[in-house]
């Protein structure tokens, strides 16, 4: 899309392609998260989205999408990938920044769909969205949050590297959570072996769109 050059971005991993959804993916990627996302009871986000009743939780993650391309400027942007296996949509990964140009610090989140978890595909979704930020953006550190009870997160973290970044508490539908923080630097990146398994392409088409 001349006009949104993000479409052009396409991150691929050996079994996996992120890129950003149509309309129609993006319908699809909602009935996704329909039909489930986190364990009945657990709690593994911020904004209890992930629980809400079926119908609740797919609109919810139109209107994130909508409202990430309508509030992004070059200071403060949420790149909502939508990850394709075979051509079929099974989650979301994110990677997002306040005052990058002067931060060079990145966060990510992700979810998949509750029939494609366990697959090892979180890994690869994390691998894709770090090698954007290290090798694309040069950020310097990327972080990542998760709850207690979140351990499938906790775990790809740990696969990269990641170190404990503190424990702040988090109130969700008025109950007191603790949310991990856990920091990846650059250095550490540039070791690691799923570092080559990730391609990077159409970010030069869209690079202005980072700063």
């Amino acid at each position: 899309m001349r006009h949104w050059p993000l479409t052009a971005l396409r991150l691929t991993t050996p079994d996996l392609v992120l890129r950003l959804p149509s309309d129609a993916e993006l319908d699809v990627l909602a009935q996704v998260a329909a039909e489930g996302v986190v364990p009945d009871g657990a709690v593994y986000f911020p904004q209890p989205w992930a629980s809400a009743p079926p119908a609740e939780r797919a609109r919810s993650v139109v209107q994130n999408h909508w409202w990430a391309r309508g509030d992004w400027t070059g200071d403060n942007w949420r790149l909502l990938l939508a990850v394709f296996r075979d051509g079929q949509v099974i989650g979301q990964q994110n990677l997002s920044a306040r005052d990058f140009a002067t931060t060079r610090e990145a966060r990510t989140g992700f979810w998949l769909g509750s029939r494609f978890q366990g697959q090892g595909y979180g890994t690869q979704m994390r691998a894709a969205a770090l090698a954007l930020a290290f090798d694309g953006l040069d950020a310097a550190r990327v972080t990542s949050t998760a709850f207690a009870d979140n351990t499938a997160s906790r775990t790809v973290s740990r696969k990269f590297g990641y170190q404990p970044n503190g424990v702040h508490r988090i109130a969700v539908d008025g109950q007191p959570h603790d949310a991990h923080e856990e920091v990846i630097e650059a250095a550490v990146w540039q070791k690691c072996p799923l570092r080559a398994s990730v391609d990077v392409k159409g970010l030069s088409a869209c690079i202005s769109c980072f700063r």
